[in-house]
């Protein structure tokens, strides 16, 4: 088997184990709402990027049926930053802005990584910036969707009474 293809077997496996293993049963339902949120924005956003030739993705698992990475775009980014958003602080603006600076930061890595040292994804007119400001922009439109939709305490606690 190439390369490529057990670094998205092992995405797939290190991701389902990390949400059966660090996710709440109470905050299942926030992080899937979260995560499709994510889902939508990254295929827009990988779309746009895509069609303007600033990325590229060499090896895919569906290369006749689209043109973008299934493994990253629909599954990895999503549950990160849905795991971003269950785990989120709830202090001061600063340090929340802190605690989202370094959970893109550290998407960023592995993004560089998989870049780097795979033929999953190509930057041709693009740089690890980008991604950088990309995602701080999707994380905090998901957050403030995901903001939006639980605003009411009632939503909350019922949720709470119907997971316990």
């Amino acid at each position: 088997m190439e390369f490529n293809y057990i670094i998205l077997i092992t995405i797939w496996i290190i991701g389902v184990a990390l949400f059966i293993t660090f996710t709440p049963k109470h905050k299942k339902r926030r992080l899937i709402l979260a995560f499709l949120i994510c889902q939508a924005f990254t295929w827009l956003s990988d779309l746009l990027l895509l069609n303007f030739n600033l990325i590229a993705f060499p090896v895919r698992e569906f290369p006749s049926a689209t043109d973008m990475l299934v493994t990253t775009d629909y599954f990895l980014y999503p549950l990160l930053c849905g795991f971003y958003i269950i785990y989120e602080p709830e202090q001061r603006l600063f340090v929340r802005f802190i605690y989202l600076s370094a959970c893109i930061s550290t998407l960023v890595f592995i993004d560089i990584m998989i870049s780097k040292f795979t033929d999953l994804i190509e930057y041709l007119n693009y740089d690890w910036y980008w991604t950088w400001l990309l995602f701080l922009c999707i994380f905090a439109i998901t957050n403030i969707i995901y903001q939006w939709f639980f605003r009411s305490k009632l939503l909350l606690e019922a949720e709470k009474r119907i997971t316990q």
